[in-house]
């Protein structure tokens, strides 16, 4: 059976990833019909009926190909390939997915706070809470982008996240744990850094364009910097004024935190707005 080496919607253009005209256009209209209403047999069935390629004389679609399509996260610029469809249709096509889950357990206000903040330690791509009941660990977490997944119940996980705000809560100064050796960035430059590196690929730059983007990049960095120490000050004084917890305390943990981590050996760790993480393992 032939495999793909690279997605069905790329090509490599002088040994250069890109984008392919056409079957790119199809992955674009998968997610639509998929957002639009179409199940997953329909669309496969759409595809065959139109002799769409999935690999060269290879037409015949089913709905496991089609998912794939939905499922791949590289879609979306992860793993350094150039993005297709735009983050807010790809995540609305997995909580679609997940909605028509007949065998899905009813989500908790919690549950659907850590769904939006749960990414892949090791790769970093967002998390994706699977449910089946017939599975002997019903409740999953899995990486689209790299395929780990991570068996977790939500009470676990409830519980484990809330005894890491405890620790937080009892322990202020673990906000200020190896601060220095903190990367800081902004949005603003991550974006600059990528414009830099697209107009390299891409070869259509001057040296004028490439010296006013870094200079650029170095001023919103050290925005970031100054800005960084009053986040870590803001953190812990949140902290130290939430006093020993007894409960799961949602306003604090959406105050203090802003993504929660899933580690291979089964570690949960939270990341503080100041770019701290702080894991199950750690003490001040």
């Amino acid at each position: 059976m032939r495999n793909r080496s690279i997605p069905f919607g790329y090509q490599y253009q002088n040994g250069v990833l890109a984008a392919h005209p056409q079957e790119s256009q199809t992955v674009r209209a998968v997610f639509a019909a998929y957002l639009g209403g179409e199940p997953l047999s329909k669309i496969a069935a759409h595809l065959t009926a139109k002799l769409v390629e999935y690999l060269p004389g290879c037409c015949q679609w089913n709905k496991a190909r089609v998912k794939r399509i939905l499922d791949n996260a590289k879609y979306i610029g992860n793993g350094g390939y150039p993005p297709i469809v735009k983050e807010r249709d790809f995540q609305m096509a997995h909580q679609k997915k997940e909605n028509a889950n007949t065998n899905r357990q009813r989500v908790d206000e919690d549950i659907k706070l850590f769904k939006g903040l749960a990414h892949c330690h090791h790769c970093g791509g967002i998390m994706v809470r699977r449910m089946d009941s017939r599975m002997g660990h019903p409740v999953t977490w899995k990486c689209p982008q790299c395929g780990y997944f991570f068996p977790l119940p939500d009470e676990e996980f409830k519980r484990r996240v809330f005894l890491l705000q405890k620790k937080l809560a009892d322990k202020p100064l673990l906000a200020e744990k190896e601060e220095e050796t903190i990367p800081v960035t902004s949005m603003e430059a991550r974006r600059l850094t990528n414009e830099i590196f697209r107009k390299l690929d891409s070869g259509n730059f001057s040296e004028d364009e490439l010296v006013a983007l870094a200079l650029q990049c170095a001023a919103k960095n050290y925005e970031a910097i100054n800005s960084a120490r009053h986040i870590t000050d803001r953190l812990t004084a949140t902290l130290l004024h939430a006093g020993p917890l007894s409960a799961f305390d949602r306003t604090l943990f959406e105050r203090t935190v802003s993504e929660i981590h899933l580690a291979r050996k089964g570690e949960i760790l939270l990341k503080l707005q100041n770019g701290v993480f702080v894991g199950e393992g750690d003490s001040p």
